[in-house]
């Protein structure tokens, strides 16, 4: 397993952190939510004693508002508790969101579906966890504004406009905060849903990613084979080695169709065109074989092209540089493969006409004009077929150096 993949398998753990980080955040706003009501609760109290007893009843009520039944933390500090869990839970998930966001571009599937999917949900979470962390903010400072409006009260109690004035704001900014501490409740639980719809997204695209990263894997395996097989052809000898003993031979036989014309004996020379040293093997079986050798070579330039296209289309790299100066290495190695077999195989024909030229020598009159003739053609077809199949060297050599070059174009893409 890659870096890659050991960092998006920490987003799902990291996103079940934030449902449980959101539950808590639930908790305290309820609780603070049930201290806001009580707020509001106690200043309608408040209120109706200061209408009914004055201000000395109004007084006495006045001393537990600032921490209403159940008595213990003050709503203010419940709503920072959940006011740090939400930023804690939110922290945690845009990190997760980067995470993942790289991972995606890193697999090349940031527009498919599960990535799509997971993008919305991944945005809705952001977009509630804010509102949330507004609403308790607002919650709390309307609540902390309450407080401040009741204690002002206090201090004009003989004043009962006045005083009435300050009740009613602290009345209005109570409800504002039980209405805010409700709203983010609303959006906490709608983000833990979004959040959850993520996660499911998000081991869709962790499966998928490591679904990618094995086939991947798998491909870079098989185009790592590539240089190796490429060394392998741009070291290959034996075709130029045989290339080179057939050229000998046809050599030799051009050598002695001079010497014919030139007034040897005609009987034993003319058989030892055929056959005029003593491995008995003739040019053409030689440069067939030659053939053979470069077929092989060009079947696995073949197999190797289909090997590497189909890497660098798993990459998406065909238009890119490394790959375009690769395929174009290719193209000449081929091109110049190609046309090593087609010398070669003229070579073949051009030296089986000139066995035929000399067949008909043996059947006319020694030097006669007909004679003469035919002996020229085969000495030229001969030298023809020398010269074709050292084209045919010559441009193995220029595919070898092709071939270099591929292997070198290659280890840049390998090396991505």
């Amino acid at each position: 397993m890659d870096a890659w993949e050991e960092l998006a398998l920490t987003v799902p753990g990291t996103l079940m952190l934030f449902g449980t980080g959101a539950m808590e955040a639930v908790k305290s706003i309820e609780a603070a939510h049930r201290k806001l009501e009580a707020y509001v609760a106690l200043t309608r109290t408040i209120r109706e004693r200061m209408i009914r007893e004055g201000p000395a009843g109004a007084t006495d009520a006045m001393e537990n508002f600032e921490d209403p039944p159940p008595v213990g933390v003050l709503p203010g500090k419940i709503l920072e508790y959940a006011r740090r869990e939400i930023s804690s839970v939110a922290s945690r998930h845009a990190m997760s969101g980067h995470v993942f966001v790289r991972y995606a571009a890193h697999h090349g599937i940031q527009h498919d579906p599960p990535c799509s999917s997971w993008d919305v949900h991944y945005r809705d979470a952001i977009r509630l966890t804010d509102d949330a962390l507004g609403r308790v903010r607002n919650a709390a400072t309307h609540a902390a504004a309450a407080v401040d409006a009741v204690k002002s009260a206090g201090l004009i109690a003989n004043d009962i406009r006045q005083w009435n004035d300050w009740m009613l704001a602290a009345v209005d900014l109570g409800n504002r905060a039980v209405t805010n501490a409700s709203q983010a409740l609303v959006e906490v639980h709608d983000a833990r849903h979004a959040v959850a719809l993520e996660f499911f997204d998000a081991w869709k695209i962790v499966r998928r990613g490591r679904s990618l990263s094995a086939e991947r894997n798998n491909r870079r395996e098989l185009a790592l084979t590539v240089p190796a097989t490429l060394i392998l052809i741009a070291t290959e000898t034996e075709s130029s080695r045989l290339i080179n003993v057939a050229r000998s031979k046809l050599d030799s036989r051009v050598g002695l169709l001079r010497s014919i014309r030139q007034g040897t004996p005609t009987n034993d020379a003319l058989k030892n065109f055929v056959d005029p040293d003593p491995e008995g093997v003739l040019p053409t079986v030689i440069l067939e074989d030659a053939r053979d050798e470069i077929t092989r070579n060009a079947q696995e330039q073949a197999t190797i092209h289909d090997i590497f296209a189909s890497y660098a289309a798993f990459l998406g790299i065909q238009d890119e540089p490394p790959y375009t100066r690769w395929f174009a290495s290719h193209q000449e190695a081929v091109g110049h493969t190609n046309n090593a077999l087609y010398l070669l195989g003229t070579a073949v024909l051009d030296f089986e006409e000139a066995r035929g030229a000399v067949g008909t020598m043996g059947n006319l009159p020694y030097y006669c004009p007909l004679w003469e003739e035919w002996a020229l053609n085969g000495q030229n077809l001969t030298r023809l077929a020398d010269l074709e199949a050292n084209l045919a060297l010559n441009a193995m050599i220029r595919a070898r150096q092709a071939i270099c070059e591929e292997f070198f174009d290659a280890w840049a893409i390998l090396r991505r």
